[in-house]
């Protein structure tokens, strides 16, 4: 194990478990099968074990189910846990998989619950599915492989109860002190050393402080005073460019392009930069800048003429899911395409967290009833409710208010984003030492708005890493506040000893260059052993492929779903420190990377789980290097989760491939200490796929009645992990909730500690 000093594992060895409560309620039978079966037939392995053997490779379906145990089985209000051991024998593609689910024909997909798992041939392993406190009797159960794979089916369980050891969280006195994680390094970023170049004024370049009037017809007089005065910066080598204050429209939509200077300071006065127009370009790029600061400016859009977001009441629903009815505080839209997404309001906060999104919807038709109601009969029936009050995007990722391309030494003081449709603050490429001070996202003074950004907060895709993120604001978005991982992509052909073929692979998303170390990782995040640096890199960008040559030979075998890992990038070594990250659709902060230290913040009623620990990759989106050496610290975690996604966990830590959770203990090294975690929905932390978590001096309270109560409220939950320490921790709990609790997998988790913690 890895960083466990011997004095620890004394304790390690000495805590005892209480045993899961589970009851066998059925087992597989291979001879004959005891459950309906095709694509199946019994088999005796070389080593004389009996499995039952599923093979699909010939099936020109896309679902093949094999294995269904009858309705009948699963009883209603009860807990169950499905266990398959299985090994891998094919799985030739990434589409490939393997899963199972339960469901109720009456009750519809919606009320399924899934486990999928992809494997790599060879793999020997356990899928587990457990199944909450079912609505009905008449669920059964489904094995089965997505397109074309086969599998050996060792043996199948099915018992009664959640599968969970409970840990007792009193008891040992002493604290162990494993060797923590040290986080990210103190870092500093250099100012402007220009301090006697010429000042500049935006004015004296022809901009007009226009905002209190529509646009002006013709062209775009601030965009060109823009260009001509940072043109003009950069031949007299200008220390400052200064904004009077005022509203200043960007009419063309156009992007304000900052590129190429150093040594140099933007004050934009206070002023606000308007846009109302999607075409043109994004709102602001900053790029190849260095030892630049960027100060006191607003960037926002005109809501007078193009609204982000409407937010409306669902009236009515018909019976037969065609339609439903909505009544909006202001003019109803009536053109289709901007309704991508509805997301449930709070009445109280009027901010997303009484339910869950549903979007792409397409609707066929909008009847207009009267000016601020329309009957919108949809392609499929959507969950929308009578009386609920919901959040409508008109946007979503169209265009970005902040781009930051290749800067070093770039720092962004008092800027504000009021509201944007897409994301706020965009960062990637080569750039390193990157800092936001008391920058916000949020409403202009005085207003209140139904969003902000449409889409992220501050969203960083690769980098160098050193990036600081430090009193600052952001709330209200269309999705996560803070997102910084560097990309990664699965999928891969192997041609000849030196060539991959990236396949599925948008080029600009994950980019490769000439002489860029690539490592070449297994489908759980596993090392292949294998690093090589690129020779030659050539994009197809119709068929979306890559062609990556390596000066190094390749390893014989190359799994199709293989994970590439750019070294050239490391978005590592981030502090996030005394920030609000708040009432927002989706997550607070992800972290999938390394170094990372996040103190004195405060999150408040995020939709989603306050902090994602991560690494993801998948069709959408392949965003890891996973979250390593992490310490998380003196935050306030208040009300997050709200609508109980997944376990309703306010901190997650894990690692999933292709939609398919991993088990390698990839994700490694954290610290949780001295945080509060108030008012959970679900645990307040749950982790796989890890090494070495230690979680000391925090306390948890849960004293009210959550509008959303999963399991486990306010537990620590850990499965497919190695070292974890829970100690001193204070749980403060109301008496009509259930006491908390520390729950490991049984099997899948070793060298546990606890004690010393108070329940109160």
């Amino acid at each position: 194990m890895k960083n466990v000093p011997s004095a620890a594992l004394a304790f390690l060895l000495s805590v005892s478990y209480a045993a899961a409560q589970n009851t066998p309620v059925w087992q597989l039978s291979m001879d004959p099968p005891n459950c309906q079966t095709t694509f199946t037939v019994p088999f005796t392995t070389p080593k004389g074990d009996r499995v039952l053997s599923a093979d699909t490779r010939k099936s020109a379906n896309e679902w093949n189910s094999y294995l269904i145990i009858p309705a009948g089985l699963l009883k209603a209000g009860k807990e169950y846990t499905i266990a398959i051991d299985y090994e891998v024998v094919d799985r030739s593609g990434p589409d490939d998989y393997f899963y199972v689910f339960v469901r109720c024909d009456r009750l519809g997909i919606g009320a399924d619950q899934w486990q999928r798992w992809n494997d790599d041939p060879g793999t020997v392993g356990t899928a587990k599915l457990r199944v909450s406190a079912l609505k009905t009797s008449d669920f059964y159960i489904v094995l089965g492989i997505h397109r074309q794979a086969a599998i050996r089916i060792r043996n199948m369980r099915v018992s009664q109860g959640n599968g969970w050891n409970t840990v007792p969280l009193t008891g040992a006195n002493g604290s162990p002190a494993p060797v923590k994680p040290s986080g990210a390094q103190e870092f500093k970023v250099d100012p402007p050393e220009n301090t006697t170049g010429p000042v500049l004024n935006l004015a004296d370049f022809g901009a007009v402080a226009d905002g209190n009037a529509p646009p002006a017809a013709g062209p775009d007089r601030n965009l060109a005073a823009f260009k001509a005065a940072l043109k003009r910066c950069r031949e007299v080598k200008a220390s400052k460019l200064i904004v009077p204050k005022g509203v200043y429209r960007i009419t063309s939509g156009q992007t304000i392009v900052f590129d190429s200077l150093q040594d140099f300071v933007f004050d934009g006065g206070g002023s606000t930069f308007l846009f109302h127009l999607i075409k043109g370009g994004h709102g602001m790029l900053i790029n190849h800048c260095h030892r630049v600061l960027m100060s006191r400016f607003n960037i926002d859009w005109d809501w007078s003429i193009d609204p982000l977001a409407s937010v409306g009441r669902v009236t009515k629903v018909d019976d037969k899911g065609a339609f439903f009815e909505m009544h909006f505080e202001g003019k109803a839209p009536l053109d289709p395409k901007r309704w991508p997404t509805m997301n449930p309001l709070d009445e109280k906060l009027r901010v997303p967290g009484a339910g869950q999104e549903f979007g792409n919807f397409g609707p066929k038709k909008i009847d207009k009833l009267d000016d601020q109601t329309v009957r919108v009969w949809t392609t499929w029936p959507v969950p929308a409710k009578a009386g609920q009050l919901y959040l409508l995007r008109h946007y979503v990722y169209d265009k970005m208010a902040v781009i930051l391309g290749n800067n070093t030494h770039l720092s962004l003081q008092n800027v504000n984003i009021y509201s944007f449709p897409g994301e706020g603050f965009v960062g990637g490429n080569d750039m390193d030492h990157v800092e936001l001070l008391h920058c916000s996202i949020t409403f202009p003074p005085g207003q209140r708005r139904p969003i902000t950004t449409t889409a992220d907060g501050f969203h960083i895709d690769e980098s160098q890493g050193f990036i600081r993120l430090e009193g600052c604001d952001f709330g209200y978005m269309g999705d996560d506040c803070v997102n910084i991982h560097d990309n990664v992509h699965s999928g891969v052909v192997r041609i000849d000893a030196h060539t991959l073929l990236a396949v599925n692979l948008v080029p600009w998303r994950c980019p490769f260059t000439s002489g860029d170390p690539v490592e070449i990782r297994n489908t759980d995040y596993s090392p292949t052993g294998f690093t090589g640096r690129l020779t030659s890199v050539t994009p197809d960008y119709k068929k979306n492929t890559v062609t990556l040559v390596f000066g190094e030979p390749l390893p014989a075998h190359v799994a199709s779903d293989a994970i590439l890992f750019n070294h050239r990038y490391g978005s590592h070594n981030v502090i996030i420190r005394n920030c609000y990250f708040h009432e927002n659709r989706a997550r607070g902060v992800l972290c999938n990377t390394a170094d990372w230290l996040v103190e004195g913040n405060h999150f408040y009623h995020n939709q989603h789980s306050a902090m994602l620990l991560i690494a993801d990759v998948g069709s959408s989106w392949s965003e890891g290097f996973g979250a390593r050496n992490v310490v998380i610290r003196n935050n306030l975690f208040d009300s997050s989760n709200c609508i109980g996604t997944g376990d309703g966990a306010v901190v997650a830590i894990g690692a999933t491939c292709n939609g398919s959770p991993t088990y390698y203990p990839f994700l490694t090294d954290f610290l949780f200490e001295g945080n509060i975690f108030q008012e959970t929905t679900g645990p307040a932390i749950e982790a796989s796929a890890f090494q070495n978590l230690v979680f000391r001096g925090n306390r948890i309270v849960n004293t009210e009645k959550a509008p959303t109560i999963e399991k486990m409220r306010g537990a620590i939950k850990v499965e497919h992990g190695n070292g974890v320490w829970i100690y001193d921790n204070d749980w403060m709990t109301g008496k009509a909730i259930d006491a908390p609790g520390f729950f490991a997998d049984p099997g899948t988790v070793q060298h546990i500690f606890s004690g010393g913690n108070r329940l109160r």
